[in-house]
């Protein structure tokens, strides 16, 4: 096996693309948490789709085309509305639309979804720790988006 010597990384406080489009390998990462409690960070394919949402109490509904069965999991970032950006399990699922449960509030807006999860990551405590992908790392066919929520920070190794 021989070093790979064209690895390059990114550093993500908020979440956003790390290589927009393109296929690329996360070949690891460092994640720091700043508080202790549970927090679920994702490296996804760089391929949201585009939807809208409405939330009533602790369940939000995203209304678009997918294939989604009960616990898949998806990131969801809110682009308009107050609902909060994360990793969340589906709870119930139909062609047109799907669920998941929130904290209790009510709003609506727009959202990118993205349903292409390569690694997530979950932490429960402050403590800073890295990560390496086995092999050639896994591969992203289009890009590689990271999914940080507001007390965790990321650094990914990708080539």
């Amino acid at each position: 096996m021989s070093f790979q010597f064209d690895v390059k990384s990114a550093h993500r406080a908020t979440s956003g693309a790390v290589v927009a489009d393109g296929r690329t390998r996360l070949k690891g990462g460092i994640v720091c948490p700043s508080v202790t409690s549970t927090a679920h960070m994702v490296f996804a394919n760089n391929t949201p789709t585009l939807a809208t949402y409405s939330q009533t109490t602790t369940t939000i509904t995203v209304t678009m085309a997918n294939s989604f069965t009960a616990g898949d999991r998806v990131w969801l970032t809110i682009t308009s509305g107050s609902a909060v950006s994360a990793a969340y399990a589906v709870v119930t699922a139909s062609s047109s639309q799907f669920t998941v449960t929130a904290a209790s509030a009510t709003n609506s807006g727009n959202v990118s979804v993205y349903s292409s999860i390569l690694l997530e990551v979950d932490t429960t405590n402050a403590t800073t720790f890295s990560f390496t992908c086995p092999g050639d790392g896994i591969l992203a066919e289009s890009g590689l988006y990271v999914g940080v929520p507001t007390s965790v920070t990321a650094t990914a190794f990708y080539g």
